[in-house]
């Protein structure tokens, strides 16, 4: 977990306050998502955002970093040993979220699955939806 609240704050250098407000996000703002596979920590600014998640099955790591743009974060994601693109898309109020990627060299064939929420009340190690278990930590 430490190595991800470091890589954390890394990518968070590179996001420097924007001027533009393309959406309701104040700038700054950090969320911690709990979705399948692991965390994931993202910092939001008006137009763009950056953040880490943990493939905890995998003992894994990656990034993403993309503008953002109604809603959907377009942009790359990078794991020790793989890549592509990814798209997110955020609900109204920003709780939750669906992504689709791909992973190089194949960049025609988005995958689907990735789903993320806020952690519930009391910001348990994990919860249940839909038969499906999300990891916070």
């Amino acid at each position: 977990m430490r190595a991800i609240t470091i890589a954390f704050f890394i990518l968070s250098a590179f996001l420097a306050p924007s001027a533009s407000a393309q959406n309701d996000l104040d700038p700054g703002i950090e969320r911690h998502y709990c979705t399948q596979f692991g965390p994931f920590f993202l910092r939001f600014d008006p137009d763009k955002a950056a953040g880490v998640f943990a493939i905890l099955p995998n003992n894994d790591l990656g990034a993403v970093v993309g503008a953002i743009a109604d809603r959907t974060l377009t942009g790359n994601w990078i794991e020790t040993d793989s890549k592509g693109a990814i798209r997110i898309v955020f609900s109204e109020d920003w709780s939750s979220f669906e992504a689709v990627y791909t992973v190089a060299p194949d960049q025609e064939n988005w995958r689907e699955g990735w789903t993320g929420y806020l952690p519930p009340a009391g910001d348990p190690p994990q919860f249940d939806i839909a038969d499906e278990t999300f990891l916070c930590r």
